[in-house]
């Protein structure tokens, strides 16, 4: 057949290995993934496929810069206001555009707020008696089924999210607490995302009452703030306790050598993947420590020490939410993020834009899990 003199032959496009495309796909963000989809479909196979997810999600986890991870807030309405906006952005730009996130449950009211994050799943919380296990990044989610308590009012659920590793499970523990009773026995149940149901797990240490917030996953264990009866006095000891997601067992971590007087009761959390520990000091500073060999006291740093901004006696810090490389620490006060620079002691204020006020925050990663298919 003969061409005409205008006429151009395209070359044909190139033969390229289905391992290569895993390789390049396996490295993109989830949103580009979530628009390739729709590609062809054996790119939708691949990207729905459990190895192509946990693939995925081991890369990100690799990855030691914050540009996978977002921050959810939680507005100071009754009517839970959800809004995302990447980390990085806060670091690192005067001002920050977030999006609404719809919260997969119709009845708003009917929480008590965020209780963690794991691997790009959220876990809220649903008046105590169920949960709601949810990935911003791919909007799907699925709610536990009730817990069935019938405690008296007054009870309150302390939860946790975390993973086990050896059975390949995300697990939600449930500890019931009687704050009407000194140092009551707890109650503690365990929903596995594998077999979709609760079942009781092995009490709480006999005197040991967590306080009401959640449960801290790190290294395969989630840890709680405590209270421990000291023998038959009303006197009590702060600890820290924590439990093996896959034994199910518990046991007691020490907390770094610190000036227990004139300080606050302290908290737990999570920076880089360790469990940090922050109290107040005279209400005067904000001071972090990092705990950075799991179980190992002796491996307790001390961070950073912020200074309290004024109006302290009314408001406490919040977080830390995070800590960049250069080591800049994510707080937030007064219902407002802010940033404070350890090297010159400087306080930045990021701008988030379509929110005015603040009551909660979670750093999540952007992952392709799903709460359903696991």
């Amino acid at each position: 057949m003969s061409h005409s003199p205008n006429q151009v032959s395209l070359p044909p496009l190139p033969f390229i290995p289905d391992e290569l495309i895993e390789e390049i796909l396996s490295r993109l963000p989830v949103r580009s993934l979530l628009q390739f989809r729709c590609v062809c479909k054996s790119w939708m196979s691949l990207i729905s496929d459990p190895y192509f997810v946990k693939k995925h999600l081991q890369l990100s986890a690799q990855s030691t810069n914050l540009t996978r991870h977002r921050i959810i807030l939680t507005d100071t309405t009754a009517e839970f206001h959800l809004k995302s906006c990447p980390l990085t952005s806060l670091f690192h730009n005067p001002s920050t555009i977030c999006e609404d996130l719809n919260y997969p449950v119709k009845n708003k009211f009917r929480h008590d707020g965020i209780v963690g994050s794991c691997n790009g799943l959220l876990c809220f919380a649903v008046k105590g008696d169920s949960v709601l296990l949810w990935n911003p990044s791919t909007r799907v989610s699925k709610k536990s089924p009730p817990l069935c308590n019938n405690w008296r009012p007054g009870c309150f659920t302390n939860f946790g999210l975390g993973y086990d590793q050896k059975n390949d499970d995300y697990k939600v523990v449930a500890v019931f607490c009687d704050p009407n009773v000194f140092f009551a026995e707890t109650n503690v149940k365990v929903y596995s995302m594998a077999s979709k149901s609760w079942r009781k797990i092995q009490d709480f240490p006999h005197g040991v009452t967590p306080y009401q917030n959640s449960g801290k996953f790190v290294s395969g264990t989630l840890n709680w703030d405590a209270n421990y009866a000291v023998g038959n006095s009303n006197s009590s000891l702060w600890i820290i306790v924590s439990l093996d997601l896959h034994k199910e067992t518990y046991n007691e971590i020490l907390p770094p050598h610190y000036e227990k007087e004139e300080c606050s009761t302290p908290s737990l959390g999570t920076l880089k993947g360790c469990l940090c520990m922050n109290y107040d000091y005279k209400k005067s500073y904000f001071v972090l420590w990092l705990m950075k060999d799991y179980g190992v006291r002796e491996s307790w740093v001390k961070m950073v020490t912020v200074p309290y901004l004024p109006n302290p006696e009314y408001f406490s810090y919040s977080g830390p939410y995070c800590i960049s490389d250069n080591g800049e620490v994510l707080l937030m006060f007064e219902f407002d993020l802010i940033l404070y620079d350890p090297r010159d002691q400087s306080f930045k204020y990021p701008k988030v834009h379509s929110g005015k006020s603040w009551f909660d925050a979670e750093v999540y990663a952007e992952t392709l899990l799903s709460p359903i298919k696991h």
